[in-house]
């Protein structure tokens, strides 16, 4: 991805390739419209209205021991559908060779989705961006001759069709029509030509009607819909009457990436953004993400390491944080509330004179269920607001919703809620209605009932006027639920009344017994309960107080007993350290022989590594005792070794580096490392050569140091159109000054010439090469005004030879002319002067094996010297987890004093470090843990001894698990 387009992103500015014009939804076959469709108010789903509170969750971020806590916890937040990716290089890393089993097991993970009452929308790729090594793709793709992802390509669209195959039979086979919980599917993703029914080329109508004739059945789309951090907008419109479906977005961003964290002002704001879709006439939403986790292995591309942490409502070890919370009021209320919100129509207009006070924002929705009235307090600060006689307090930024002629049962609706409602939920004859509010606020709530009522309680909270029922009362000053009835036709309707902060407490729980409510811990996962008892299971943050309980059946309210035993909550755990070299390819007389052999270094992948790090060896003789330059191209971090002695490290994308060599016969070994592939986000073309690492192409020495030159005082000038360059301008007024990396093009389709002056001293010298790292999108060059070469693609790199420069006399200019066709364009990296001078030595017959080697067989010694040792190494700890300590312990590495690398744990790789957020060292899944003895191993690629590593808890995601227990009546 470009450079500049991430810093839009991280800005928050929406980009215009991630504006649809097509967000319509292509409808479900009619074997399948039965259990999914839709019209343009909404999705119905068995027939039910329903609107759709989607999480973003990847499978392949999360251990398969853990799923069925992450999705709890986001079914307990009123989630009902989890969106995923079906990371193409996660299921055939290898040619041919599929894995769905295990944590890559996607049939597993849909019947468990579907167990536990969840829906899943299922984007199939074949690209997924997602900060994701390589955007997805399998790395031998780039060894496939003549391929070009994401356009009609023969090439491409046969490795496709190969991965589809199977994937889509697992997918198909879970969709809701035949028992699974898939309600749509999303083709591509992201793609800079097309999205919701959009089929701009070819290959779209190939991906189309591939998956149709693989059986595929409910609705789907290409590449997204509404992506953006506040995808409602401003003013919250949804509605459109030229849109068959209903509004949806499937990436509401609610963090980013490069956070750890969020915190109460995330919350509010992310909570304003989701009330907007809900108050605006959407028909549901996506969180990307909900739950973002870890990138375990090498699956991380080159802007994060390990933690996918996101910054979202549940964190990488699955702690609880204030975001969470207001994605539950949200979620609550819409679920509670479908059959409006799914069904409805704008009645802005019906209720605009509600409100005196024109400060205040009125929205509204309809439908034959109910209305709804959004009060919209666009001001930072609070105000108070006066409807038929009720104070409402709005806090600031809120969107504050009054529920209008709701009917709970046959005999029952609401005529006007004027208090919060957080949530709907029935118990069998029980309907409660849970309010919230501050301690001391007026809750009011009018009923229309049109049964006579049986039973109103002597509290005068609840009385009968005019025919309605009307109740009237105040929000405890505590942390207790405060109840009120009244029952109608055999019907009890049930008023709770509870503080903001119970009501983030409050858990819905259902079992063979029935529906369940509890109010008071940090977080219920579920119940066990019988005729005489329940148990219901809880956590409780270690930094929060200890929580009172209570469970509301449908004819009872109890308060529980809690069941708790207290365990320690240990901070650190010190370790003592082996070690072995991993650097044995380095020494002079290593045998390499049956490692892949070619005439010029070969890009990192090329022999079926899928790692990230590379060892490559040739023979070189120089005639000199003396410093050289050795020119190769290339991508990571660089050691290299004269028969076994380190000579240099560098990056090799600086093109070269300085050593020195004695006169003779030696080996020349190289290590490289990398962090992480780009992820391509909107590329299309050939991926060859895009983004490559390791060594590759040409490599030579040349005696003495000769570095590279970059060129300097570039100018520009904007042109109209493509054919302009045939008619480059040669006059002197009219150009302006260009920065590296600055965008000329405002983001939109253009062209524009881009000129400077190549240094006399560096022409002088005859024969060299202009190094592009990297123009955006497609390059002319010219050389004193004739033409020399033309490249097309951006994050790519190239040469234009120059030869027999020293023969011209006088000013050289070079002159590019770019096209744009996307987003940011320009010369988004420095040019150079990479000089050839004669007598370079070219060095062949190279070799290279990628991965950490197999010196896991080897004998280990223990750590003495702390020193870093002189190429990669690997390191390994034991530590103990006794039978007595607490579950809820989060545990990671502190990665302290290390380079770069892979972490262990028990033979799992938790990923690759140095964390490039602010995370509390490397999480180690719970279930990869166990009790006894738990081995820690580590691959430091530049040596570095784990002297201050230890084993850390995480304080602020750890919790306690405490039972509670009531009898029931």
């Amino acid at each position: 991805m470009r450079i500049l387009f991430y810093l839009s992103i991280l800005t928050g500015i929406c980009m215009q390739a991630y504006s649809q014009s097509n967000d319509h939804i292509f409808p479900a076959a009619e074997t399948a419209k039965k259990y999914i469709d839709f019209d343009q108010k909404g999705f119905i789903i068995y027939g039910r209205r329903t609107f759709i509170v989607s999480a973003g969750l990847e499978y392949a971020r999360v251990p398969r021991g853990l799923w069925k806590d992450r999705l709890l916890r986001l079914k307990m937040a009123g989630f009902n559908c989890v969106e995923i990716y079906t990371f193409w290089n996660y299921h055939e890393p290898r040619e041919g060779k599929f894995d769905f089993s295990g944590d890559h097991d996607l049939n597993a993970f849909l019947q468990l989705v579907h167990s536990l009452g969840m829906y899943c929308i299922a984007r199939i790729g074949p690209y997924y961006c997602a900060e994701w090594n390589f955007g997805g793709y399998p790395i031998w793709l780039r060894f496939k001759e003549n391929l070009k992802v994401r356009e009609p390509n023969a090439v491409f669209e046969k490795c496709v069709d190969h991965f589809f195959d199977t994937l889509m039979h697992i997918v198909f086979r879970n969709q809701v029509n035949h028992g699974g919980p898939v309600i749509m599917v999303q083709l591509e993703n992201e793609h800079p030509l097309g999205w919701g029914t959009a089929i701009p080329n070819v290959y779209f109508e190939h991906l189309k009607f591939y998956a149709l004739d693989k059986g595929l059945e409910v609705p789907y789309f290409f590449s997204g819909l509404h992506h953006d951090s506040d995808p409602a907008g401003e003013n919250y419109k949804l509605d459109d009457a030229a849109r068959p479906n209903p509004w949806f977005s499937t990436e509401f961003w609610s963090g980013w990436f490069n956070r750890y964290g969020s915190n109460e002002d995330d919350a509010k704001l992310y909570a304003r953004r989701t009330w907007k879709i809900i108050a605006g006439g959407g028909g549901g939403y996506n969180y990307y993400m909900a739950y973002g986790g870890s990138n375990f292995e090498y699956d991380n591309n080159d802007e994060d390491a390990a933690s996918y942490d996101n910054a979202t409502g549940i964190g990488q070890a699955g702690d609880l944080r204030p975001m969470y919370f207001a994605m539950k009021r949200a979620a609550l209320f819409a679920r509670s509330f479908e059959q409006v919100l799914a069904d409805a129509v704008d009645a802005t207009g019906q209720y605009a004179a509600l409100l005196n006070d024109t400060s205040v924002v009125i929205k509204a929705r309809s439908s034959a269920k109910g209305d709804i009235v959004f009060l919209d307090n666009r001001a930072a600060a609070g105000r108070q607001v006066n409807i038929s006689g009720k104070t409402i307090w709005l806090e600031g930024n809120e969107i504050y919703p009054l529920i209008h002629r709701f009917a709970l049962s046959k005999n029952v609706m609401i005529d006007w809620a004027f208090s919060r409602v957080y949530a709907v939920y029935n118990q069998g004859n029980t309907t409660n209605i849970i309010l919230s509010g501050k301690g001391g606020e007026e809750a009011a709530i009018n009923f229309s009932v049109n049964k006579k009522i049986e039973s109103i309680p002597k509290e005068k909270s609840i009385k009968v006027i005019d025919g309605k029922v009307c109740f009237s009362g105040l929000f405890p000053l505590g942390e207790v639920p405060v109840s009120y009835s009244f029952n109608c036709d055999g019907q009890t309707i049930r008023i709770i009344c509870i503080s903001g902060k119970l009501a983030d407490h409050t858990w819905f729980l259902n079992n063979e017994q029935g529906n369940h409510i509890v109010i008071g811990p940090s977080y219920a996962s579920g119940i066990k309960a019988d005729k005489d008892s329940s148990i219901i299971f809880t956590e409780q943050p270690w930094d929060s107080k200890r929580s009172t309980a209570w469970l509301l059946t449908e004819k009872n309210i109890t308060r529980m007993q809690p069941r708790y035993i207290m365990r320690p909550h240990p901070a650190a755990t010190a370790l003592s350290w082996q070690y072995k070299p991993a650097f044995q390819a380095s020494e002079k007389d290593f045998m390499d022989g049956n490692w892949l052999k070619a005439d010029n270094p070969l890009q990192m992948g090329a022999d079926g590594d899928i790692t990230a790090s590379a060892w490559y060896r040739a023979n070189i003789v120089v005639p000199e005792d003396t410093i050289y330059t050795l020119q190769v191209d290339g991508n990571g971090r660089a050691t290299a070794y004269i028969d076994g002695r380190v000579a240099s490290a560098w990056l090799v994308q600086d093109g070269f580096t300085t050593m020195h060599i004695p006169k003779g016969n030696h080996s020349l070994s190289v290590f490289v490392a990398h962090n992480g592939r780009d992820k391509l986000a909107a590329y299309i073309g050939p991926v060859d050569s895009t983004d490559s690492k390791g060594l590759f192409g040409e490599a030579r020495l040349i005696q003495g140091v000769h570095s590279f030159l970059t060129l300097q005082n570039w100018q520009y000038r904007l042109a109209t159109a493509k054919t302009d360059v045939d008619s480059m301008p040669i006059d002197v007024d009219g150009w302006l000054p260009y920065t590296i990396g600055q965008d000329v093009f405002n983001k939109k389709k253009g062209f524009a010439w881009f000129r400077t002056l190549l240094p006399a001293g560096e022409i002088s010298k005859g024969s060299g090469m202009l190094f592009f790292r990297s123009v955006d999108e497609n390059a002319t060059v010219f050389i004193n005004h004739q033409p020399v070469a033309h490249h097309e693609g951006w994050n790519q790199k190239f040469y234009v030879t120059l030869n027999k420069l020293d023969t011209i006399r006088g000013s050289v200019y070079l002159n590019v002319f770019i096209e744009n066709y996307d987003n940011e364009g320009g010369i988004d990296q420095p040019v150079l002067i990479k000089p050839i001078p004669a007598g370079a030595i070219p060095l062949t017959g190279w070799k290279m094996k990628g991965g950490t080697g197999d010196e896991w067989s080897q004998e280990w010694a223990a750590l003495n010297d702390t020193l870093r040792q002189k190429g990669p190494c690997f390191y390994k700890a034991h530590f103990t987890i006794d039978a007595n300590e607490n579950d809820g312990i989060i545990r990671r590495v502190s990665t302290t004093g290390l380079g770069h690398g892979s972490v262990w744990i028990n033979g799992h790789n938790i990923g690759r470090y140095p964390e490039k957020i602010p995370a509390p060292g490397m999480y180690i899944p719970e279930c990869w843990l166990k009790e006894g003895d738990n081995t820690l191993a580590i691959y430091d690629e530049d040596g570095r001894a784990p002297v201050q590593v230890q084993v850390i808890t995480e304080a602020l995601a750890s919790r306690d698990f405490i039972q509670y227990t009531a009898h029931n009546h």
